[in-house]
């Protein structure tokens, strides 16, 4: 009988048996213990990984509606600035044509008091006009880079700006 159970590979002996019993035993301690814990981990670090996913979605979304209303804004803060600059120099264009028509008409001493009347008016306009581009580039460039400085910097920044402006009328 050992000959015949050696001879057909089919037959089972105690060997075999012993083998599938330690593997279905190693198997039921896998799934009580092992596995419920593994997969409890793999579904926490999924749920991270989703709720990060989703989180870094969210602040791609505000990074580029921050950025399209930064973008807004440096267009209205050109546009204001521009029109500032056009009627600042309407209204100096103005001053000037009626002061020229009253120094005409007026005698030498008059004209002498007009002429020191536009130019303190003009400087005056040029110095809210600066005042009011630097608060504007001032905006601008908070919110272009988000962060405030100091205040010396800040200074020379819209001293610098004010002189390509004028660089530029």
């Amino acid at each position: 009988m050992v000959l015949a159970a050696a001879s057909n590979p089919l037959a089972l002996n105690a060997t075999f048996i012993v083998e599938i019993v330690v593997f279905l035993a190693l198997l039921w301690l896998l799934r009580r213990f092992v596995f419920p814990p593994l997969d409890k981990a793999l579904r926490a670090r999924q749920a991270q990984i989703a709720q990060a996913l989703g989180e870094a979605e969210q602040a791609r979304q505000e990074a580029e509606q921050a950025r399209e209303l930064d973008r807004q804004e440096m267009a209205d803060a050109r546009l204001k600035a521009q029109e500032i600059l056009d009627r600042a120099q309407q209204l100096g264009e103005q001053l000037r044509e009626e002061l020229r028509q009253k120094g005409e008409q007026e005698q030498q001493a008059m004209l002498e008091r007009a002429r020191a009347e536009l130019a303190r008016e003009r400087e005056q306009a040029v110095l809210e006009l600066r005042r009011q581009v630097a608060d504007l580039v001032m905006l601008a460039t908070t919110k272009v880079l988000q962060e405030e400085l100091d205040p010396t910097r800040q200074r020379r920044l819209i001293e610098q700006a004010l002189k390509e402006v004028d660089l530029s009328a």
